[in-house]
């Protein structure tokens, strides 16, 4: 018999996304932004975006780990030039044609970037839906999460895409909040600089209302969240407003003031980006949700990310007893000592079997196996 109030923190990574659309596949998703890069047409900043996906990927996408080498290199350069700027500024601050020819390189380099990305991020709004048949899936899954606790459940989204927003608004709408703000607009220019009012991001903890016991955290971003260039305002658009096409070529025409805030980063280079808000909320939010929680939900993760392993292991180590977890994946790839590792559990620590349940048959249906039955009770 389910006990009052409890809780459980969820961790969801692109196998469940792929779980319900096989079209958002990492190779996949490569596979296609270099077709469209290398489709594409323009000046010299197009030039360049073509330039830096052929270094990156000279055998083109042959494995989900290149989406992040792809989108890692779109970024690298830009920061290499902010910190040309800083030392320029330190060393000789007084020469201004210096300071004024590596801003003017440095923006160029922010719009290849912004060209490289609309394009990654464009595919995967194109591919941002469950199939027909498998919508219900996830709708069962979603539905099984949410109404086996009865407590918080909070949910860090690793994806950027909305399928899963989507399936809790058809769920649980009246339980849940996001990272969109329930009331506070602000501003922006939209295609082809119309201006438009929309949904402010939530900017504390304290702007989660405590009524809504269901919360979904994009920690690393979300295809609808946009900021300016200077990052004062943060909004999160409507999704319709980006089925169309119109807000990704506005970004590669420059006739937008906002661009998309989303972590898109090699490894390296993770830690840094996960620091800024509104990540940095993020991981706040889903380190807190971990604390509260006695079990814990991880789906279709790799446990490949740094700063996500770090959230988990600082308060894995110190729980006593351990909480409960079970982790679906799909095949055999991902290895019981791999999840081990991410947590901090050593070899001197004995079995993980008391805490870890692993499931490899995927996330659809995942509610109907004996798993999912041993977690829940």
């Amino acid at each position: 018999m389910m006990t009052t109030e409890r809780g459980i923190a969820t961790l969801v990574g692109n196998g469940l996304s792929i779980a319900f659309n096989p079209e958002l596949n990492l190779q996949s998703i490569t596979e296609e932004v270099l077709r469209r890069i290398e489709a594409s047409d323009g000046g010299d900043v197009v030039v360049a975006m073509k330039e830096i996906a052929e270094r990156a990927l000279p055998d083109g996408a042959t494995s989900a780990e290149d989406f992040e080498v792809l989108v890692g290199a779109f970024g690298a350069e830009s920061r290499t030039l902010d910190v040309l700027d800083t030392l320029a500024g330190l060393t000789k601050p007084s020469d201004k044609k210096l300071r004024k020819a590596i801003r003017r390189v440095s923006k160029f380099a922010e719009q290849v970037r912004d060209t490289g990305v609309s394009h990654v991020l464009e595919v995967i709004a194109e591919r941002s839906h469950a199939y027909v048949d498998e919508a219900q899936s996830l709708y069962d899954l979603v539905t099984a999460i949410t109404e086996s606790f009865d407590g918080k459940v909070v949910i860090g989204n690793l994806n950027y895409d909305t399928l899963l927003l989507a399936a809790l608004l058809m769920v649980c709408q009246s339980d849940l909040a996001d990272m969109g703000h329930g009331y506070r607009r602000v501003k922006v220019l939209v295609d082809d600089r119309v201006e438009r009012e929309v949904q402010a991001l939530r900017s504390s903890s304290g702007e989660f209302p405590r009524s809504k016991r269901v919360q979904l955290l994009h920690i690393h971003g979300s295809l609808t969240f946009w900021a300016t260039r200077d990052r004062k305002i943060h909004a999160k658009l409507p999704k319709e407003m980006l089925d169309d096409g119109d807000q990704w070529r506005a970004i590669r025409e420059e006739t937008t003031n906002v661009r998309p805030v989303v972590v898109l980063a090699n490894r390296k280079d993770k830690a840094e980006h996960v620091a800024q808000f509104p990540f940095d909320l993020a991981y706040e939010m889903f380190a807190g949700g971990l604390v509260e929680a006695d079990h814990w939900l991880i789906i279709g993760y790799s446990f490949k990310d740094d700063p996500v392993n770090s959230a988990l292991r600082a308060d894995f180590i110190d729980r006593d007893p351990k909480p409960s977890v079970l982790v679906v994946t799909y095949g055999d790839e991902l290895r019981r000592r791999d999840v081990e590792r991410a947590f901090g559990w050593g070899a001197e620590d004995g079995s993980s079997k008391t805490w870890l349940a692993i499931n490899r048959g995927g996330a659809s249906g995942v509610e109907t196996t004996h798993d999912w039955q041993d977690f829940v009770k």
